[in-house]
C-alpha cells in the first residue's frame, strides 16, 4: 500500500500551515494545528484500514490456447463490475517482449455485470511463454491510499511458428504444380496406385481400360490411378549457429522451420508420412514419421520450442544419426545455409544418405546478398563488396555442382521463397515417380 496524491497534498498543506506559526507565538494556534494533523492522520489510517481489508477484484484472463510468433493476439481481462472501484489501475504481468500493449491502464466499472479490457500481445520468440498474475492498484474510499491487490493468473502458453501462411501462401498441395510453369514428367506405371473405376473418357489409353468390368457393364470402363501414398519425407534442420542470423523480424532458423513445417503439412495432405530431425543443436531431436492430417500437431508440438545453438554444423554425424533412426527409402530434405568449408563433410554426408534415401539440399540465400548482386557500383568500397559477394556466389555454385554430381538434388532460394520452392520440388518428385 502506498499514499495517493491526495494524501500527499493534504500532508503538504498541513505542513504549509506551520509556517505562520513560526512568527505567531500562540499556544492555541499550535494546539489547533496539531489537532488538525491528528484528524488528518486518523482519517488516513481509517481509509487505509478499510482499503487493506478490501478483497482483490474478481478477475480472470482469457487467452488463446496457442500463439503464433510475430502475430498479434487479443488478450481479454474480465473483472466483476461490483468488485471494481472507480479509478483502479491494472497492470497485467504479460511477457516483456512486447512493450506496446498499452498497460498499465485505468479501469472504469461498466454498467454490465462484467467490465472487460482487451489488449493486443505480439510474441517475438517461439517456445513456451509465461503470463504472470494480474496486478490491481485499488484506490481508497477517500482516495488517500492505493493498495496493491494480486489476482493469481499465472499460466504458460506455447508460441508456435507463424502457421497462418497455410491459407495465404497458396501452397495447395493439389494445385501448386499447375501454376509452376514446369512440364510434368510422365508417371511411371509401377509408381501408381489403383484408385477407382470410372466411365471411359476420351483420351484414356487402352491400357487403362478394364476389360472385365467393360464386359460386365457393356460400356467402356477405365481404371483411375493416383499417386503412390504412404511415402516418407524426412526433414533435417540445421540447428547450428549459421542459421542464427536475423532475416527480417525472424532468424534464418525460424524461416527454415517454417519452410519445413509447410512441406510436412503438404506431405501429410498427400497422405505421406513426415518426420523431422534437428542436428548440431544444444538438444538434438528426432521425431519419427507420422501420417494423417493430425500429424502436423505432433510435429508442431515437437519443434515449436527449438532455437539455433552456437555449435558448428556437423553433417557427417547428422547423416549417421538419421541412418540409425530410419533406413526405409525417403526423401531427405536438408535445410541449411551452405558454406565453402562444408564441401568435404557435406559430400561425405550425402554419399552416406544416398545409399538409402533421395537427398534434397535446400540452401538458404540471404536477401541482402541478392540485392547486392543487383546493386550499382558507386565507389571503391562498394566495388569490393560486390566482388567479394560474386566470388562467394561462384564458390557456392561450384559446391552445388559437386553435390549434384554426388547424387543430391540442390535448390537455393531466399527464406521468403523457400516454402513454395520445397513444396514444388516435392510434388514434382512425387509425380515423376522418383520417390
Amino acid at each position: 500500500m502506498k499514499p495517493a496524491r491526495r494524501l500527499l497534498q493534504l500532508a503538504a498543506l498541513w505542513a504549509a500551515l506551520a509556517l505562520p506559526l513560526i512568527w505567531l507565538d500562540s499556544s492555541a494556534l499550535n494546539a489547533l494545528w496539531w489537532a488538525l494533523g491528528a484528524l488528518v492522520l486518523c482519517i488516513a489510517l481509517l481509509d487505509g484500514w478499510y482499503l487493506h481489508r478490501q478483497p482483490p477484484p474478481a478477475a480472470r484472463r482469457l487467452l488463446p490456447s496457442a500463439l503464433s510468433v510475430q502475430q498479434p493476439h487479443p488478450v481479454r481481462i474480465q473483472v466483476r463490475s461490483d468488485s471494481l472501484p472507480a479509478g483502479t489501475l491494472l497492470a497485467d504481468h504479460h511477457p516483456g517482449d512486447d512493450p506496446h500493449t498499452g498497460l498499465p491502464c485505468l479501469l472504469t466499472p461498466s454498467d454490465q455485470e462484467l467490465t472487460e479490457l482487451t489488449y493486443t500481445y505480439r510474441p517475438s520468440r517461439r517456445g513456451p511463454t509465461r503470463f504472470g498474475d494480474l496486478e490491481f492498484w485499488l484506490p481508497g474510499r477517500l482516495g488517500l491510499w492505493q493498495a496493491r491487490k494480486v489476482v493469481p493468473a499465472t499460466c504458460n502458453v506455447p508460441v508456435y511458428p507463424d502457421f497462418s501462411r497455410l491459407n495465404a501462401s497458396g501452397l495447395d498441395a493439389s494445385h501448386t504444380f499447375l501454376f509452376s510453369g514446369t512440364r510434368l514428367q510422365p508417371r511411371r506405371g509401377e509408381g501408381m496406385e489403383f484408385h477407382q473405376l470410372r466411365e471411359y473418357h476420351a483420351g484414356d489409353s487402352l491400357r487403362q481400360i478394364d476389360w472385365k468390368a467393360t464386359a460386365r457393364r457393356r460400356t467402356l470402363i477405365s481404371r483411375e490411378y493416383q499417386d503412390e501414398q504412404n511415402q516418407q519425407i524426412l526433414l533435417m534442420l540445421d540447428g547450428g549457429r549459421r542459421l542464427a542470423m536475423p532475416v527480417g523480424n525472424l532468424t534464418g532458423f525460424d524461416h527454415a522451420l517454417n519452410a519445413a513445417l509447410l512441406l510436412a503439412w503438404s506431405a501429410l495432405k498427400q497422405k505421406d508420412k513426415a518426420g523431422a530431425m534437428l542436428f548440431s543443436a544444444d538438444q538434438p531431436r528426432w521425431l519419427p514419421p507420422v501420417q494423417g492430417q493430425h500429424g502436423i500437431n505432433h510435429l508442431l508440438n515437437g519443434l515449436y520450442d527449438l532455437h539455433p545453438s552456437e555449435h558448428a554444423s556437423d553433417f557427417i554425424l547428422a547423416a549417421r544419426q538419421l541412418l540409425k533412426h530410419s533406413r526405409r527409402r525417403a526423401l531427405v530434405v536438408l535445410v541449411t545455409r551452405l558454406q565453402q568449408e562444408d564441401r568435404d563433410d557435406l559430400l561425405s554426408a550425402v554419399t552416406l544418405l544416398r545409399k538409402h534415401h533421395l537427398v534434397l539440399v535446400a540452401d538458404m540465400l540471404l536477401p541482402e546478398q541478392q540485392q547486392l548482386a543487383r546493386s550499382e557500383v558507386k565507389d571503391f568500397d562498394s566495388a569490393l563488396q560486390v566482388c567479394a559477394d560474386a566470388q562467394e556466389q561462384q564458390e557456392r555454385q561450384q559446391l552445388h555442382t559437386r553435390l549434384r554430381h554426388a547424387g543430391a538434388l540442390v535448390t537455393a532460394t531466399t527464406p521468403q521463397n523457400m516454402p513454395a520452392q520445397l513444396n514444388h520440388l516435392y510434388l514434382m518428385l512425387k509425380r515423376s515417380g522418383r520417390l
